[in-house]
């Protein structure tokens, strides 16, 4: 493995051809993406040594797309998901291609899954597309991501941008001309499957006060606003025009880096109830 690797030198093709080898893939969306999970491990590594093995747990690792980056570059893989795809037999055999080790997670919202790791055991938190899918109060879950990240550990969260000017626009006809309030659609709840829901997305500042609130060992000063070519230029609506000048409205994602500084104050919020263990 080289040190000094370069996501971009490993094509969507190249790397759909590697998953084929181990059996079945999303192909659709592999292809669909690829570009995000380039453009997130770039985020991810720019503050990383380039000579550092880092632990690394990949948190909703789905088919393995997002963690095959990180393996190639030599980082030590621990990857978690719902039972139904970790027992998958294409995904233990890519796991086994990257040295990667697989945690089922039966029940997120009491962070289960990450019980089998040790306390400060992990550099790297990646946390890609998921926040904005969490319908469930996580402190437990966030209890556990604290206590395995090691002290300057992090969490990088990628989301759906609650600002960007198409969502804006779409959410704001669908109000005015009484087709449904804000939040997902009536379609979107019946035929999305398990986990698809956008329940929640988010502006940069609520992410920062996320995580403000639940620790102030975190920091989360360090963002990316990624854009589209097509929406750099784009002719605002009269709704995003008003949005414009607080949030950045071309932005249709947010890269959010969360640094545990230190290992001091804890996860300081606890919820109302706590969720029966099994």
């Amino acid at each position: 493995m080289s040190y000094d690797f370069s996501p971009t030198d490993f094509s969507a093709e190249e790397a759909l051809k590697w998953f084929e080898e181990c059996g079945d893939t999303d192909a659709g969306y592999l292809l669909a993406h690829w570009s995000r999970f380039q453009s997130t491990y770039e985020f991810a590594m720019a503050p990383v040594d380039k000579r550092a093995r880092l632990d690394v747990l990949d948190v909703g690792c789905h088919w393995l797309h997002n963690a095959l980056l990180y393996a190639r570059a030599g980082h030590r893989l621990t990857c978690i998901d719902g039972s139904a795809l970790v027992e998958h037999a294409s995904v233990i055999a890519a796991a086994e291609r990257m040295a990667a080790r697989l945690l089922p997670m039966r029940r997120m919202e009491t962070g289960d899954g990450l019980r089998a790791l040790a306390d400060n055991s992990i550099d790297l938190v990646l946390f890609c597309e998921i926040i904005e899918n969490i319908a469930f109060n996580p402190i437990p879950f966030w209890k556990e991501i604290y206590r395995i990240l090691r002290p300057g550990g992090r969490i990088v969260i990628t989301t759906p941008n609650a600002f960007y000017h198409r969502s804006i626009d779409t959410q704001m006809n669908r109000l005015l001309s009484g087709r449904g309030g804000f939040g997902i659609t009536v379609n979107d709840i019946l035929a999305t499957g398990t986990y698809g829901h956008h329940w929640k997305e988010y502006s940069l500042p609520e992410l920062r006060d996320y995580f403000a609130k639940l620790s102030r060992d975190f920091d989360t000063s360090r963002h990316a606003m990624p854009t589209r070519e097509e929406d750099r230029n784009a002719m605002l609506g009269p709704i995003s025009e008003l949005v414009a000048d607080c949030a950045d409205v071309r932005a249709h994602s947010i890269y959010l880096d969360v640094v545990l500084t230190q290992k001091d104050a804890g996860i300081s919020i606890s919820p109302p109830w706590i969720p029966p263990q099994s």
